[in-house]
C-alpha cells in the first residue's frame, strides 16, 4: 500500500461525535471511516462527470431525444393495462 497523506478539515462538532461513535461501533479508526468515505465519494464523482461529459458528447453529435418524446415513452410505460 502506498504512503497515507495528511489532509485537514474542519467538520460540525455533532459530526465529529457521530463520526466518533460510528467509528467505536465498526472496530474502526475515525480515519479509516473517513477514508472510506471520500474513496466513495470521489468515485461517485468520477462516474458522474464521465456521464455529463457522455451526454456532452451526445449532443455535440446530435445523439439526443427531446423532452416531449422522453415524457411520451415514459407515460406509455407506466399507463395502467385495461
Amino acid at each position: 500500500m502506498s504512503k497515507s497523506v495528511t489532509l485537514t478539515a474542519c467538520v460540525d462538532p455533532n459530526l465529529d461525535a457521530e463520526l466518533s461513535r460510528l467509528a467505536a461501533a465498526a472496530g474502526r479508526t475515525k480515519s479509516w471511516l473517513i477514508n472510506e468515505a471520500m474513496r466513495f465519494y470521489v468515485a461517485h464523482e468520477v462516474q458522474f462527470l464521465a456521464a455529463v461529459e457522455e451526454g456532452k458528447q451526445a449532443m455535440r453529435e446530435n445523439r439526443v431525444v427531446d423532452h416531449q418524446t422522453v415524457v411520451l415513452a415514459f407515460e406509455r410505460v407506466i399507463a395502467p393495462r385495461p
